[in-house]
């Protein structure tokens, strides 16, 4: 926990006095409060491929009661990724229009290392569920789950008792996508299997299937709810009871909310 000495500072000389810089600059004495069972995860918020490489996180909390302020530290792989900056959520948990309810510091002078806190300063609290702070990075690699670590994360509640956070995740960190999507298969003609791609912006039922000329139906791929995010599924030229289908023009279907589309491949023997 000392490593919230430097943010504990910061809040106590913005705000000397106040329940949570008191807090922290005391040692975090964590007594337990209003909020044992919240939960803490941090995901990915892009829509679409960045051309940049930039990608979004947002950490957000559930469950939470009389929530007045947060801190933890986010740990990342440094020769993965750039970090750019991390900001509080205008319209989130602890922000505001107005941007003056919320006090918000961050430090990075640590290399794969960020510190965030925020604490609200007119005396409001928050309730349920919602998004804390930003997270603004640059990279030219997959993102992967692992590469990201919290630490030390705590919750402070309206009467400045604090509680430290076991219930964290990492959540997906794929861009999500802008709408939804079915790219051509490839390759194409193909023997004896093909991809297929297919993009889902927001979780949900989506159905892919792939019919003949007569329109009967040869296999279902995909009938699920599925993630939001980029998605493939791969046809090794089987009908459903995985029997290899005749050399032809096969069409492929998919149907996902008020979204549908339909594309054309061909199977060579």
């Amino acid at each position: 926990m000392k490593k919230f000495l430097t943010i504990a500072t910061s809040l106590a000389v913005l705000s000397a006095g106040h329940v949570l810089a008191k807090s922290m600059a005391s040692g975090l004495d964590i007594k337990g409060g209003q909020n044992p069972f919240a939960k803490l995860e941090l995901k990915r918020v892009d829509r679409g491929q960045s051309e940049d490489g930039t990608m979004r996180l947002r950490m957000a909390v559930a469950d939470a009661k009389d929530l007045r302020g947060y801190g933890f530290m986010l740990q990342y792989d440094e020769t993965k990724y750039e970090f750019v900056e991390a900001k509080q959520v205008s319209d989130g948990m602890m922000g505001s229009a107005d941007g003056q309810s919320g006090l918000f510091v961050s430090s990075s002078k640590n290399p794969g290392e960020v510190v965030v806190g925020s604490m609200k300063i007119d005396g409001s609290k928050a309730d349920g569920a919602g998004e804390l702070v930003e997270f603004v990075f640059r990279t030219d690699d997959t993102p992967l789950q692992t590469d990201f670590q919290i630490l030390d994360g705590i919750l402070v509640d309206v009467t400045g008792d604090v509680d430290q956070m076991h219930n964290i995740a990492i959540g997906r960190l794929d861009a999500i996508p802008e709408a939804y999507g079915l790219s051509q298969n490839m390759p194409n003609p193909f023997n004896p299997s093909t991809t297929i791609s297919y993009e889902v912006p927001e979780s949900g039922a989506v159905k892919l299937v792939v019919y003949n000329l007569l329109g009967q139906q040869v296999r279902t791929l995909v009938n699920d709810n599925i993630e939001a995010g980029y998605h493939t599924i791969v046809w090794d030229g089987a009908d459903e009871f995985n029997r290899q289908v005749a050399s032809g023009i096969y069409i492929y279907k998919m149907h996902a909310g008020a979204f549908n589309a339909t594309k054309r491949m061909m199977f060579l023997k």
